[in-house]
């Protein structure tokens, strides 16, 4: 029965979204971390694409409906070698990454409100009387 309620694809995707985030949360904060560290190529973590074909590869053709779970997806750590070095190397702008971080915390704060509202509504048809 639990089942049925948590492998809806909104909460799926909901899910994923979460993982990505969380995953890039981590990348942005080991590229502020070697800001100075000669050579460090920066991390990005751009999962948006990859869950959104996850998202539509499980609704039907003709309904446009869920039918079935969200295809599992893990989100890739990727390596940043095209944007412009410094001269040591580093391509970290901290600027850019603290732009990068709020976004990313705004996002994550925002899907834990509607996962935290999903089970609010949970317990709330369970108590129901």
């Amino acid at each position: 029965m639990l089942d049925r309620l948590l492998n809806t694809g909104t909460f799926q995707a909901a899910q994923g979204a979460l993982d990505g985030l969380s995953a890039r949360h981590a990348a942005i904060a080991d590229n502020l971390a070697n800001v100075n560290t000669p050579g460090y190529k920066r991390k990005e973590v751009p999962f948006e694409d990859t869950l959104a074909r996850a998202v539509k590869d499980q609704t039907s053709q003709c309904t446009g409906a869920a039918s079935g779970p969200v295809r599992p997806f893990t989100p890739c750590v990727t390596r940043d070698t095209d944007s412009q070095a410094r001269a040591d190397g580093n391509n970290v702008d901290i600027e850019a990454e603290m732009v990068r971080l709020a976004d990313t915390s705004l996002r994550y704060e925002t899907l834990t409100q509607y996962v935290g509202g999903f089970f609010s509504g949970l317990k709330a048809v369970i108590n129901a009387k």
